[in-house]
Formats: C-alpha cells, structure tokens, sequence
C-alpha cells in the first residue's frame, strides 16, 4: 500500500466524508499551501488538487477506493506465507483443460440466448427516477455513499471555486471595472437631454428609465462570473470596482450594481440553507 496515495489522509478526511466536508477540507489547506501563500508548497498544493479533483468525481472516487481496498487486501496476502507459485501452475492447469473441453454449459446458454450482464447500479437508477426523488433541491443519484450531482449555472452555492490568487484577483478587479465603466457610459447618455446628446447615441435616452434595471443586472452578471472563478474574495474586489466607478459614474450606479451583488450572496445564503435542511 506504500505506492497507493491515499487522498482521504492527503485532505485529513475520512473515507465517509460528504462532498461538502472534502470541499471545505480542500479549501481550508489549499489557503495555507498555496504557493504564493508564506510557506506554501506547489508540490503539495499540486497533490491538493489531485486529491479533490479524485474525491470530487463519484466514479474517480469509487475506483480510488476500490484501489484502496485492493492494495490494502494486497499487503494482508504480503504478511502470510503461500506458494503462489504452486497456486498459479493450478490454475493454468485448470484454464488449460477448460479450454480444451471447449465452452461450459452456462457459457453456452449465455451465447444462445445473448444475455447481457447486469449493470449492479441499474435497479438504483430505474428507482431513483420512478420515484422522482430529489436530493438537496434537484434531481440525483446515489451510488452506495457516492452522490453524483453537476453544479448548474442556476445553482451557485454549489461552485468549488479555486482560492484566489493575484492574477484571479487582477481579473476579477479589471473586468468589474470595465463594465461599470461600460454601463456607467450607457447610464450618462441615456439621462443626457436629447438636445445635449446628439450624433449616432441620441437613441440611447429611450434606455433612461430602466437603467437601474441594467446597473443591477451588471452587478448580478458581473459577480457572478468573479464568485464562480475566485469565490468570495473576487466578490470584494467587484464590491471595490463598483465603488470607484460609481463615485465619478451615473447616479443610482453603485447603489443597483451593489443590489445585484446582494442578490447573489442570498441566491448563495438560500442554497447553502436548503442543502443542509435536506440532509437533516
């Protein structure tokens, strides 16, 4: 088992561990062995990834167990003391024999008849979708302890964001700064007097009254895409960018494009709340 990495003993979790309890593991160590963290290390900040990327994937998570078990089953057989040699000319002798008798009955049968092999999950999915059932507020399936579920856009609080890093926050900072700029250009024009605002945007002022509509769905779009690659900490710098651009911007700009970033955060808050009550 010296050669088999266990990943459960690389994040500190049990082999029982939820989803959310590796996610949290993940993110805690990764913070302190970030290699732009004072002590990180890349090597183990790599073997972090590995291991969540292994233990996130149902079926990466259930051939890693199975890899476990063999090896640990493999070390058991190291401890006793068997001939395997006189083990393995048995059972060559036997294949040997068998293969010239030709096929036995039962292979024969399966031939005829074409049976197929039975899929061990199949009566699991065939109940899991008869009934309908729900896990945490969508539709799922559950493979012994294994839960098999994708993050969907509608359902942020289920993203594993990747801790932020410098050049995530520099994204994160410049884009949000850059459609504020964009949108508080739009807000200008359209509360510009058509007089005052001639040439190819006059047609802009038709956008006047729904431009608090617009600055707050900026502000949803816009943390969104900062929350889903860099987590919370790119929503702060969003909440930054929108504090600069919208001391100099448009009026009403910070304030709706900082209600479109509160939308999210209760969209996140509500979801993290159903997953829990679904487990109770």
């Amino acid at each position: 088992m010296a050669d088999q990495i266990n990943y459960y003993e690389v994040l500190g979790v049990s082999r029982e561990a939820s989803q959310a309890e590796i996610r949290n593991a993940y993110r805690n160590l990764a913070k302190e062995r970030h290699p732009d963290h004072p002590g990180g290390n890349a090597e183990e900040f790599s073997r972090l990834q590995e291991a969540n990327a292994v233990l996130s994937d149902p079926n990466r998570r259930r051939q890693h167990d199975e890899a476990l078990d063999l090896a640990h089953a493999a070390d058991q057989l190291a401890g006793l003391n068997l001939d395997f040699d006189s083990v393995e000319d048995e059972l060559s002798a036997k294949r040997r024999e068998r293969e010239s008798s030709g096929p036995s009955l039962g292979e024969r049968l399966r031939g005829r008849f074409g049976r197929k092999e039975e899929d061990p999950y199949e009566s699991l999915r065939e109940e899991t979708r008869g009934s309908g059932r729900r896990v945490t507020g969508r539709e799922s399936r559950t493979r012994g302890r294994y839960e098999v579920r994708e993050a969907r856009w509608y359902e942020p609080h289920y993203f594993d964001p990747e801790p932020i890093t410098l050049k995530s926050g520099a994204i994160a900072f410049v884009a949000a700064f850059l459609a504020f700029i964009a949108i508080g250009q739009i807000g200008l024009w359209a509360t510009a007097p058509a007089q005052f605002n001639p040439g190819p945007f006059a047609f802009v002022t038709i956008l006047d009254p729904f431009m608090p509509i617009l600055y707050a769905l900026v502000g949803l779009v816009v943390a969104y895409f900062a929350f889903r690659a860099a987590g919370y900490a790119a929503l702060a710098l969003v909440f930054v960018a929108a504090l600069v651009v919208g001391g100099q911007g448009p009026e009403g700009l910070l304030q709706f494009a900082t209600v479109g970033i509160i939308v999210l955060l209760v969209v996140v808050y509500l979801g993290n709340r159903r997953e829990q009550s679904a487990r109770r």
